[in-house]
């Protein structure tokens, strides 16, 4: 109970964080990873995101709506298959991608301030290890009750 606990705290404070930070640029705490993404690899495909967040994807399609109607990405046509868009940062995105990576740095180094360097390590492997066996342990829920 524990662990799910201070899990649940920190993710809700760190939404609350986020959110007020993000206000002031037109965001929220669920839709600053996309930009982030985006402007990473400019070009990514909508359908990329279910993979790499593990969101739901009508979550996905409401966010880059936003977004897009916001100013922050705009979508092109994959030339292979039209029905595929690559989505691009704009300007907007690539000032606010600058402002996101500082609010998440400071947010960062707050939160593990205390820790060593080989903590902090460990803590993410961990954290890792730990995210990655509970989306094994749903998916395979989920695939035996579709049986």
């Amino acid at each position: 109970m524990e662990f799910l606990k201070w899990l649940s705290i920190t993710d809700r404070y760190t939404k609350i964080h986020l959110d007020r930070q993000l206000a002031p640029l037109g965001l929220n705490s669920s839709q600053h990873m996309y930009i982030m993404k985006i402007c990473n690899e400019p070009g990514i495909t909508q359908d990329r995101f279910v993979t790499l967040f593990y969101i739901h994807p009508s979550n996905i399609t409401r966010s880059l709506a936003y977004l897009e109607k916001a100013g922050f990405i705009k979508k092109e046509p994959l030339k292979k298959d039209k029905r595929t868009c690559c989505l691009y940062p704009t300007d907007k995105a690539l000032e606010a991608n600058k402002q996101i990576l500082h609010i998440q740095k400071t947010w960062y180094e707050k939160l593990l301030q205390d820790f060593s360097v080989e903590e902090r390590e460990l803590f993410f492997s961990f954290l890792n290890k730990a995210g990655q066996k509970a989306i094994l342990e749903v998916t395979e829920e989920i695939e035996l009750e579709n049986e």
